[in-house]
């Protein structure tokens, strides 16, 4: 039995929006590579060995001297160097071939008869073969990671590679490395070509990491930068892919990282073990698994990404998809006689309208006194606060707000662990909304509770349907008197929020149904009263933005 990397699938399956999570189920099974590349099946134990080795030289002679770019993995392929016996062998096994047929093929090929010009049964051999490397070793093939193995297995003499002159074929690879496998073994260890294979995979790890992580930040830029057409439609759009990109940042962090090389760093030290002794014909063995398992890796690690890029890509599509439809229909109605403002026109209008309504409204302190006004805020986030959460991080936004120990190093959330779950699992909207309230107020505060899983709500004594439990509150310290937290509590109501309850060292904040409530209130118990000298000022105030009278008259 043969090991192809499409047995990578079970693995790649896993990516769901529920496993993206440092206890991913995939890094509980990522110790275990050994079902996924068969290290034991030697795919030419299962051919005649002599047809292998001479089908195998004979290919690598005819790659040398056809022009192969309509190949191109196997164009790829063999440019860093030639075909193994192994490679030959696991491609005629895997696809069930006829190796003799094949072998007659490329022995009759001959440049003085045939020129540049393949035979139907060589052109379907080598598109057969470069779908096979696509497949199996095409990403491994393309970071030049298999490349490097060839260079790296090449120090040991070329005793797996193959000799380019018919003179120097090898004729029985066996019966040559058995001359001294001792002597081999100790070659490899002296000469430090295990390490720097190990080297070379673990740095492949970084390497996909790294291009990932940029790839999520320009599906998020992309996004940020249609905001201005999608209008309100981005806040759903940009809440799903916003928690996809916060749970693939998640699945890379340093911990899952250095997780998973140490459990390539164990596998790959049970790959060598189990060869007994290291001929050249295991060499050359351990090298195709080596490539396998880059391959495995990379799906591994893109699978999570690719969804993400696919979301973006659907979003991008219907947007242009609705706004084509809108031409039509807006070319339709005027040919009729109609009039129409085109979209960017109508928005503008709709925010001259809304600054000059906000420009007359009372400040927030008279506000906060008694006076009453009509005031708009925007709905729909814009780009410069989409851009702001999507940057979010354990620090919170610069000169906005930031997250207090508990928030950060709650690691919970539906009996799952989730660094960060205090403010990852916040809902964007609340992010939107304090980003808005702040933009009013200037001030910086401090988030000293976000979402709560069911078992951390309880500790803390939350109500038994706490707005938290779902992401859709925080509580929010905002320092100073009287006057500066009042008028805090204004921005919030006209920002949006439609739950507020005052306490007396924070203030909550949620987007469930409107209500308001103070803290120490006869019908509000708590451990956490507002000065009894301030009690009915707050309990005025609140009962307005209950009737939402603190953003309209």
């Amino acid at each position: 039995m043969t090991a192809l990397c499409e047995s990578t699938t079970p693995l790649a399956s896993k990516f769901d929006s529920t496993l993206l999570t440092a206890s991913s189920d995939v890094f509980k099974e990522i110790d275990d590579y050994t079902r996924l590349v068969d290290l034991n099946a030697n795919p030419i134990e299962q051919l005649n060995r002599q047809t292998v080795v001479d089908l195998t030289n004979a290919t690598n002679n005819l790659l040398d001297n056809i022009d192969i770019s309509s190949y191109n993995t196997l164009s790829d392929r063999h440019s860093q160097g030639p075909l193994t016996f192994v490679e030959i062998a696991d491609f005629i096994v895997s696809n069930n071939l006829d190796i003799d047929g094949i072998f007659s093929a490329v022995s009759e090929w001959s440049p003085t008869v045939m020129g540049n010009d393949l035979s139907a049964p060589l052109d379907s051999y080598f598109g057969d073969l470069d779908y096979y490397l696509n497949t199996n070793l095409g990403k491994s093939i393309s970071s030049g990671l298999c490349g490097a193995f060839t260079n790296i297995f090449a120090q040991l003499g070329g005793l797996f590679t193959l000799i380019s002159t018919a003179q120097e074929l090898i004729a029985d690879i066996k019966n040559l490395a058995e001359k001294d496998p001792v002597k081999l073994a100790k070659s490899l260890t002296l000469t430090a070509v295990l390490k720097k294979i190990k080297d070379t995979v673990l740095e492949i790890v970084d390497k996909v990491i790294a291009q990932l992580m940029k790839q999520v930040e320009g599906v998020i830029n992309s996004l940020t930068g249609m905001a201005g057409e999608l209008k309100c439609a981005a806040k759903s759009a940009f809440k799903h892919i916003q928690q996809a990109a916060n749970q693939i940042k998640e699945f890379f962090d340093e911990v899952n990282k250095d997780g998973l090389k140490k459990s390539l760093e164990k596998f790959m030290a049970k790959m060598v073990a189990q060869f007994e002794r290291l001929t050249a014909e295991n060499v050359a063995l351990m090298m195709f698994r080596f490539c396998q398992l880059t391959e495995i890796i990379q799906e591994l690690l893109t699978a999570p990404v690719d969804g993400i890029k696919k979301l973006a890509s659907a979003l991008t599509i219907e947007q242009a998809a609705l706004k084509s439809a809108g031409l039509v229909e807006t070319k339709k109605a005027v040919e009729a006689g109609a009039l129409r403002l085109s979209s960017d026109e109508r928005v503008k209008n709709i925010e001259t309208a809304n600054e000059k309504i906000n420009e007359e409204a009372p400040s927030l302190t008279e506000v906060a006194e008694g006076a009453s006004g009509n005031y708009e805020c925007p709905t729909c986030p814009n780009k410069e606060e989409m851009e702001q959460v999507a940057g979010m991080d354990e620090n919170g936004i610069g000169g906005k707000f930031s997250f207090e120990p508990q928030v950060v190093n709650q690691n919970d959330f539906e009996g799952k662990y989730l660094k960060g779950a205090g403010w990852k699992k916040v809902n964007e909207e609340v992010w939107f909304k304090l980003l808005r309230t702040i933009a009013q107020t200037g001030t910086e505060v401090k988030i000293n509770s976000g979402y709560r899983s069911p078992g951390k709500n309880a500790s803390v004594g939350g109500a038994s349907k706490s707005k938290h439990m779902t992401g859709d509150a925080i509580d929010v310290r905002v320092s100073g008197d009287y006057k500066t937290r009042a008028e805090f509590v204004v921005a919030a109501s006209r920002a949006g929020f439609t739950g507020i309850g005052v306490y007396s060292s924070f203030i909550h904040l949620d987007i469930g149904g409107r209500r308001a409530w103070v803290a120490g209130e006869p019908t509000t118990p708590s451990d956490y009263p507002v000065p009894r000298t301030q009690t009915a000022r707050w309990v005025e105030l609140v009962s307005r933005h209950d009737r939402d009278k603190l953003r309209s008259v």
